[in-house]
């Protein structure tokens, strides 16, 4: 039988991870898929293990190209894909047990779209993002939005399964001048193409959080990709009639991104150089739109440490919000 499922795995020098990673994808329990490793110009040993995989396991087949970043890799995983429905998978993630046989009994309706929960992990910490299962059409789909969206459920590509059918038949691929966020705003530009779509309420994929994630890099792209994505969810809901979905998504998301990045500057864990961070912090404090925000977020922040970051932030200072860093020998 056909793949029903092609799964893309981009990989870039993952060598720590991407055995465990595959692995994950090879031991579905579900046999009809495909699994599309684009080698995207590693340096590590990650070509070595990507072509050991494809020389001893016919399902999978291994693209290489040079560096040119995730979208492209994607991109070139969609253009080879042949199955109905189209998977990711990063290659330091895993995919829990069962996922793929999930899919494929959803699949058996002939959604546009498969989706379902994932957890956060965080060496021993686990942290679910579960939203309720549903089935319905596009019209259907709005009283969910606003759940759905909060529960994290809406941004990543590793949570969903795709037609590829509606996928090509809309033109669609992702932007590789996007150096993140390209993820998000491919789902935004697919969701209008939904006719229906299932959600299954349990988690049948693992993100891992390790020091080199890209989407975890304390640079000021971090709060350009955030305010880029509501200002691409404002215009989504917007176009499709439901203006008055945007205000309460930005106005509980704004505050949340603000002191995520705020947080991840402090970081001591973190391998940032403190000139680096205390002009990061500087461009939060001085932002009228990011600022106000930051505030909002920190007045839910408990126990002293809240307190210290929401003197430093209402003084406007970085020195001050670095000080525990430098006291630590940070430099």
């Amino acid at each position: 039988m056909p793949a029903v499922i092609s799964c893309v795995m981009p990989v870039h020098n993952a060598e720590q991870y991407l055995a465990a990673a595959v692995e994950s994808v090879l031991g579905q329990n579900y046999p009809y898929f495909e699994l599309i490793l684009v080698d995207d110009g590693s340096s590590d040993g990650s070509s070595a293990i990507c072509g050991e995989f494809s020389r001893r396991d016919d399902r999978v087949k291994l693209l290489s190209q040079p560096n040119r970043g995730a979208a492209a890799a994607r991109n070139a995983g969609l253009a080879a894909a042949s199955g109905r429905y189209l998977a990711f998978v990063d290659a330091d993630d895993i995919l829990k047990p069962g996922a793929f046989a999930a899919v494929a009994r959803a699949a058996a309706s002939d959604p546009d779209l498969v989706s379902y929960g994932f957890e956060w992990r965080e060496g021993k910490k686990s942290t679910p993002a579960l939203y309720p299962a549903f089935q319905c059409d596009l019209d259907g789909f709005w009283p969910h939005f606003v759940g759905y969206y909060q529960s994290n459920q809406f941004f990543s590509l590793c949570n969903k399964a795709y037609k590829l059918e509606t996928v090509r038949r809309a033109g669609l691929a992702f932007d590789e001048g996007l150096r993140t966020g390209e993820d998000i705003a491919f789902n935004f530009a697919f969701w209008p193409h939904i006719g229906r779509m299932a959600h299954l309420g349990e988690s049948f994929y693992e993100y891992w959080v390790h020091p080199s994630t890209l989407t975890h890099a304390a640079t000021l792209d971090n709060l350009i990709t955030s305010q880029r994505v509501l200002d691409q969810m404002e215009a989504f809901v917007t176009a499709a009639g439901r203006p008055e979905l945007a205000a309460p998504l930005i106005d509980s998301q704004r505050p949340h991104d603000a002191l995520s990045f705020y947080t991840l500057l402090l970081d001591r864990t973190k391998p940032y150089p403190l000139a680096k961070r205390q002009a990061a912090l500087a461009a939060l404090f001085s932002s009228e739109v990011w600022y106000p925000a930051l505030l909002k977020g920190l007045a839910g922040v408990p126990g002293l440490y809240g307190k210290y970051l929401r003197l430093a932030a209402r003084a406007k200072s970085p020195a001050l919000a670095c000080l525990p860093l430098r006291l630590r020998g940070a430099k």
